[in-house]
């Protein structure tokens, strides 16, 4: 049997032909028989002699009326604005749960110990550097009172403005050699309410010269500190470096000058002349009073050869018998006068640091005082000499002996002529003394904030 419509073969009790759907044979009720008719029967068999005569029958063509799926959407993980979120249940996992709080317990811990690190870090870091940043201070060398004189082996210091350190910590001081990397401790500085100041002795003792600061660093350096350190660990606040062009002749004054005797500096040089100038004064004086004529000669003699040195015209080495009555050589052989005494060589290194392209103020200002020295101690000692030349040819004229004891005293100590009870570094007043002390304050350094 075929259908009607599309001509399948179908089979002969087909309601709905399989391949288009076409309606074959009416729709009955159950149970209800139709009879076939003649032509159906002639039809039915036709139809199957020609299929059975077929060599090969074409398969039939089946439609598929199944819907076409919907293509995959992902749902997103969050809801749609315009649509709230479903609640959760109440009764999740309580692993799950617990693993939630350790994790948020753990974000508070990163959060606060960072936030702790970091307020740390700013107090101990940026927070340290603000300390000295309006500070304002010097440092002043001098000579210790432990040691011998003539060896600026000390020194102080006097800072404003600094702010108070923190709790636990202190402010150190430090005086730092770049080039040996020796670092000398200078001790912890003290507060007076505002001001933080330190004093450092040196290391002189018994007398003896202690280490000369001005040739032992280039520069002081101020650093905060926790507990005892035998070296700067901490920040550096504040520093004073020596200006390096004037302090080259600075350090001819006051440390080391490479002609003397023994490489002093030339003001050293000079302040133990002046000092020996008077010894020989006093004595000569002694020896008048007695009338011992050998040794008023010895004495003068003595003088001349320290004022000229041993390049001097009237330089003589003392005879052996000036030894007898306790006159023996004096001087170190260098000469406080002439063209390559202390006197003029210090006048000219004083000269020199002041006119650097580094020289400050200060050192501007003290080295001329240091030249005004000179001046007074060049006038004071040719007078000296002129006396001495005199009395070594004529031991029994003393008449000048006193004007030499009054002049060697100037010479070293200075006087004081407008009677305001103190020796000024102006001129007729200061002597080697004031002229050494005045070097010194050549030295003087300021503190600026940082390294």
């Amino acid at each position: 049997m075929r259908c009607p419509r599309c001509n399948a073969v179908i089979d002969n009790d087909t309601v709905f032909c399989g391949n288009c759907g076409a309606q074959i044979a009416p729709l009955q009720a159950p149970g209800a028989t139709v009879a076939a008719s003649v032509e159906d029967e002639e039809t039915l068999r036709v139809s199957t002699n020609a299929v059975r005569n077929r060599q090969a029958a074409q398969p039939p063509v089946i439609q598929n009326f199944s819907p076409r799926p919907a293509p995959y959407v992902p749902t997103p993980d969050t809801p749609p604005q315009n649509r709230a979120p479903q609640a959760r249940g109440r009764g999740g996992s309580p692993l799950a749960t617990a693993r939630s709080r350790v994790i948020i317990a753990l974000a508070l811990i990163v959060l606060v110990g960072g936030g702790l690190g970091l307020f740390v870090t700013l107090r101990n870091n940026g927070g340290s550097a603000n300390l000295g940043a309006n500070a304002t201070g010097q440092i002043a060398f001098s000579d210790s009172s432990n040691g011998a004189p003539g060896h600026t082996d000390a020194l102080t210091m006097s800072i404003q403005k600094l702010e108070a350190p923190p709790v636990g910590s202190q402010y150190d001081a430090w005086l730092v050699n770049d080039a040996t990397e020796k670092i000398i401790a200078l001790g912890s500085l003290t507060a007076n309410g505002s001001t933080f100041s330190l004093s450092y002795a040196g290391d002189a003792k018994n007398g003896q010269a202690g280490t000369n600061l001005i040739g032992a660093g280039d520069k002081v350096e101020i650093t905060l500190e926790q507990g005892s350190v035998n070296a700067p660990t901490g920040k550096i606040l504040l520093s004073a470096t020596f200006p390096p062009k004037a302090f080259i002749h600075i350090r001819h004054l006051l440390f080391s000058f490479p002609i003397t005797p023994g490489k002093i500096g030339l003001l050293v040089g000079l302040l133990g002349q002046a000092q020996l100038l008077n010894t020989q004064a006093v004595l000569l004086q002694n020896a008048s009073a007695s009338h011992n004529t050998l040794a008023v000669q010895c004495a003068s003699q003595s003088i001349i050869d320290i004022i000229e040195g041993a390049q001097g015209s009237a330089y003589q080495p003392l005879p052996t018998t000036c030894f007898s009555v306790n006159v023996g050589n004096a001087g170190d052989g260098f000469g406080m006068l002439g063209n390559s005494g202390y006197v003029l060589l210090a006048s000219e290194h004083a000269s020199l640091a002041a006119t650097q392209s580094d020289a400050t103020d200060n050192i501007r200002l003290n080295a001329g005082h240091v030249e005004v020295a000179m001046s007074n101690i060049k006038g004071w000692v040719s007078k000296i000499e002129q006396d001495a030349l005199a009395l070594r040819a004529t031991p029994g004229s003393t008449t000048a002996i006193q004007e030499m004891v009054t002049l060697s005293d100037r010479v070293l100590h200075g006087v004081d002529t407008n009677g305001d009870g103190r020796v000024d570094p102006v001129p007729g007043e200061s002597g080697a003394i004031t002229g050494y002390d005045q070097g010194q304050l050549m030295a003087t350094l300021q503190f600026v904030a940082g390294a």
